[in-house]
């Protein structure tokens, strides 16, 4: 698996690969927020006839990220873990370590998700 930033790089990326939405960054100093791609090479022969259900997991898990419906995405990721050959676990783990933090916070209502780089 790759990583690549940006939405053009991950679009052109998309017509020959499986290219998945990670994480958004609001970085100091750059005026926008730049997004995050995983660029998934190899997928277990065995999972390939999911392999369309589980792409459309993870985008799902993205937007109710978005959204902060915790449960959709604990779900989501508990039947992605082991999935895309493993490659995107320690992504998974990561975001359902934030996710705990998060349901403990008062967020407010402008927040996006945009993680916050300096």
């Amino acid at each position: 698996m790759h990583i690549i930033f940006g939405e053009e790089i991950g679009h052109s990326a998309a017509e020959k690969h499986i290219v998945l939405e990670l994480d958004t960054f609001e970085i100091k100093g750059k005026e926008s927020p730049m997004t995050a791609y995983a660029l998934v090479e190899h997928v277990p022969l065995q999972d390939m006839p999911a392999m369309n259900h589980f792409h459309d997991l993870h985008t799902n898990l993205m937007v109710e990220y978005r959204n902060r419906n915790w449960k959709y995405c604990e779900d989501a990721m508990e039947h992605l873990q082991g999935k895309w050959n493993g490659d995107l676990d320690t992504f998974y783990t990561e975001l359902n370590t934030r996710i705990q933090r998060l349901k403990t916070e008062s967020l407010p209502d402008t927040w996006t998700g945009t993680v916050l780089k300096s």
